[in-house]
């Protein structure tokens, strides 16, 4: 059987630690695109000390309560690199912490593995498992869920890197749906099966963003920028800005925008190619003057940029439905 918040303040200290977080973070990211690193680490804080509490009170066992170290650790990974273990000699105060928060987390999982090794999935899927058993594999989901965050970030699937700690923050406030309060419009009653909070979170506030498309396709349609299948292919997300515009653009107004046009060496000549996804190469302003000379040199005038959106704005507002009707993907698999 699955867990329940039981304790009101709790669940109220919770919802109201995630709004205020994410209203300060989505607010810094519309007024400059950007969210200080010190944001998410201050307010980790109160979200793991509440989370530990809950596992202690609620008597879920060492496991579990070493599996939110799991979880600390996959979000440590977005601000400093892990200790070498070579260099244990030298660890200052902060790696040492870290050392010993990865090691508790790895007993969350062995011993975990050890407890909890003859699990029977379908009483787990049924809910029909012990409240214990259920939410160390809640855990393992949850964290799971944080390192295909992180990855997505690290290969660039993901451009913000405020948003993906956002969202493996979210994923401390609420491991699994035992910790959310019940939806008071649930799309599905009992829904056998559900993504994990944060993943549905992403998926609201995606759902949102989906409205942009069709609006640029239009306005490249209006301005005459499509007139080949690879512009047909970029014009859903991208607009076309001349490069002697872009030139001139300041440095604080150039970062909002990723240049997705870049010339590359193939077969031992350029060639112009149109990146859905930018580049991580053009990422200071020394190697986009750089492409750009090239650019003109083959020819090209203008080149295919995307503006950068403020995406936490997204994820805040995603909040309220995910709240209140809970995993959208479960009405369609239910």
């Amino acid at each position: 059987m699955p867990i329940t918040v039981t304790d009101p303040l709790l669940s109220t200290l919770r919802i109201s630690i995630l709004t205020i977080f994410m209203a300060a973070a989505a607010r810094s990211d519309f007024e400059t695109l950007s969210v200080r690193d010190r944001h998410w680490i201050r307010w980790s804080v109160p979200v793991v000390l509440i989370l530990l509490v809950e596992m202690t009170s609620e008597n879920m066992g060492i496991a579990n309560f070493c599996m939110v170290f799991s979880l600390v650790a996959v979000f440590s990974f977005c601000f400093s690199e892990p200790p070498d273990p070579r260099d244990f000699r030298d660890w200052n105060q902060n790696e040492a912490l870290l050392f010993v928060m990865y090691a508790l987390g790895l007993v969350g999982f062995v011993y975990g593995a050890t407890v909890y090794s003859d699990t029977n999935f379908i009483d787990l899927v049924l809910g029909d498992e012990s409240k214990e058993t259920t939410l160390w594999w809640s855990m393992n989901a949850a964290f799971l869920t944080s390192t295909i965050f992180y990855g997505s970030w690290r290969i660039g699937l993901i451009q913000g890197g405020a948003d993906v700690k956002a969202l493996i923050l979210v994923t401390l406030v609420f491991p699994s749906w035992s910790f959310v309060p019940d939806q008071m419009y649930p799309l599905v009653e009992d829904p056998l099966f559900r993504m994990p909070p944060s993943m549905v979170l992403f998926i609201w506030a995606a759902a949102a963003f989906l409205v942009a498309p069709p609006i640029i396709f239009i306005q490249n349609a209006v301005r005459g920028n499509i007139s080949s299948l690879s512009d047909l292919k970029m014009a859903w997300h991208a607009t076309k800005r001349r490069i002697s515009d872009l030139k001139e653009t300041p440095d604080s107004i150039s970062h909002q925008s990723w240049i997705l046009t870049e010339a590359i060496e193939k077969n031992g000549e350029l060639t112009v190619v149109d990146r859905i996804l930018p580049s991580r190469r053009l990422s200071n302003a020394e190697d986009k003057d750089t492409q750009f000379e090239l650019l003109e040199d083959l020819g090209l005038a203008s080149v295919w940029i995307t503006t950068k959106h403020p995406f936490l704005v997204y994820l805040f507002l995603a909040i309220l439905p995910m709240l209140l009707l809970g995993d959208p993907l479960s009405y369609v698999i239910r």
